[in-house]
């Protein structure tokens, strides 16, 4: 365990987001992105890694019953006040190996991360479904967190957060802030029992980190039809394939209702990329698409068209809407990437797309 704690204490010294132990090799940490190895450290072996997970999982039969059967463990661990981690454990060849998210309870930077827009965005609304998309990795939890403590900030609400695990501790301060842990014996044991209760919460905004299935979706669109705003998340990268996937939750003669519904009930979709500036910051790149008149008959056609979407955002922008390629073009203006850079984060279309929007601003 004292080698453990000297690997956090780097990962923190260093700036690092993750941490990944594998037998075989020195620590290697992720920062800004890149991979870097800690050559000060010995190599991770088979006992290293062993004594690892019984000092994670500790007493609990529970937990080391979870992991004997399922070979993955997902759970949170607390360093300090400042600091916690999450912890992914699986075997390979027969040996623990570790992913681990260092969270840093700190402030967020909404200016450094330009996450203003968004969260601007978010403050719009006091009721219906928002969904905040992306794939892994590409900051959803940041975006939410960032929210919340701006609201925690300037209002006066009742939010109650449903995590997998719970990231970062919020102390309540002009908001009431409730956390709850899902897959906790002590808290929750899934999304849907925790969104479920929330219809008695009497709470003013609903945090679901992921809406994974239908019957969880269908509990959020309940919540939100009641009156609350319900902010989840989803692991699809646009707007049109967000809607996309919750569509192919129903079967095909349900879909015409569920299409009424999004139509109404869903507000907004932020999907996002995070990349890193050419000065090394991790910045996020955000696609904004604004659930208007027109979005909503997009939405509830027939035959449902992801690139009809797409245009209807490149088109939207008066209303608030931003496609990922006009995100790209501010973000190459203001000198905070390049060309590049772009090419290297975006297909070939949203690329030809890009320099063309370039050309046509100068």
């Amino acid at each position: 365990m004292e080698k453990f704690l000297a690997i956090v204490s780097d990962a923190i010294e260093m700036n690092a987001t993750d941490i990944h132990l594998v037998d075989g090799l020195v620590p290697l940490f992720r920062v800004n992105k890149a991979l870097i190895r800690d050559d000060r450290i010995e190599a991770m072996n088979k006992y290293d890694l062993e004594g690892l997970m019984e000092a994670i999982v500790g007493d609990s039969l529970e937990l080391v019953e979870q992991f004997e059967q399922s070979k993955r463990l997902d759970l949170p661990y607390k360093i300090n006040d400042d600091v916690r981690l999450r912890i992914n454990a699986s075997m390979a060849k027969g040996i623990p190996t570790f992913s681990i998210r260092v969270i840093r309870n700190s402030e967020i930077n909404i200016d450094k991360l330009r996450l203003r827009s968004v969260i601007d965005r978010l403050k719009k609304y006091n009721s219906g479904l928002i969904l905040i998309t992306g794939s892994v990795n590409s900051g959803k939890t940041t975006t939410l967190n960032a929210f919340v403590q701006e609201l925690n900030h300037t209002e006066n609400k009742k939010i109650v957060m449903l995590e997998e695990p719970i990231e970062y501790v919020h102390k309540s301060d002009k908001c009431v802030i409730v956390q709850k842990e899902v897959n906790s014996a002590s808290d929750i044991p899934s999304y849907y029992d925790g969104v479920i209760n929330l219809l008695r919460e009497d709470s003013d905004i609903a945090i679901v980190g992921e809406i994974r299935d239908r019957k969880t979706m269908d509990a959020a669109i309940d919540l939100a039809e009641s009156g609350g705003l319900v902010i989840g998340t989803m692991h699809t990268r646009s707007g049109g394939e967000t809607i996309e996937r919750i569509l192919s939750m129903y079967s095909p003669n349900e879909q015409r209702a569920i299409k009424y519904t999004m139509s109404n009930i869903l507000k907004c979709i932020i999907s996002q990329k995070l990349i890193k500036s050419l000065n090394g910051d991790i910045v996020m790149v955000p696609e904004i698409m604004v659930i208007n008149s027109t979005m909503g008959a997009l939405i509830r056609q027939e035959s449902f068209s992801i690139s009809e979407i797409k245009d209807a955002i490149h088109r939207g922008r008066e209303l608030g809407m931003q496609s990922y390629e006009k995100a790209f073009v501010e973000l190459i203006n203001k000198n905070i990437i390049d060309l590049e850079l772009a090419r290297k984060c975006v297909e070939a279309d949203s690329y030809n797309l890009i320099l063309n929007m370039m050309g046509s601003d100068r």
